[in-house]
């Protein structure tokens, strides 16, 4: 009984594994990177009372900058990312989350 629990154990595990580093590895559809760089290297900065603006550090993300806006039509509790063109997928997989009154991270998941 011991082993086929153990097996279990390993079975679900592994598979989870499998999940998580599955969840952001792969290139969005027409891009050069993935739900997990735009996780790992870009960010947002509050401008004004509603618009956030986003920037990333690797220079391959530039489509992201130019293509996604942030907002907050509700305060710090619901800020919204939007993407257009072929990063929509970012609006669906992503989302802001605020660390501070001028400061946030892009947050994806699949």
């Amino acid at each position: 009984m011991k082993k086929i629990v153990t097996v279990m154990l390993l079975v679900f595990t592994c598979s989870a594994c499998e999940f998580s580093t599955d969840i952001n590895a792969q290139n969005i559809k027409g891009y050069d990177f993935s739900l997990f760089e735009v996780q790992e290297y870009c960010t947002v900065k509050r401008q004004g009372r509603h618009y956030l603006d986003i920037t990333c550090t690797k220079k391959k993300l530039h489509p992201v900058k130019t293509g996604c806006e942030g907002q907050m039509t509700e305060g710090l509790k619901d800020p919204k990312l939007y993407c257009s063109g072929g990063l929509w997928v970012l609006s669906k997989a992503c989302y802001i989350e605020m660390l501070d009154i001028k400061n946030g991270n892009i947050m994806c998941k699949k």
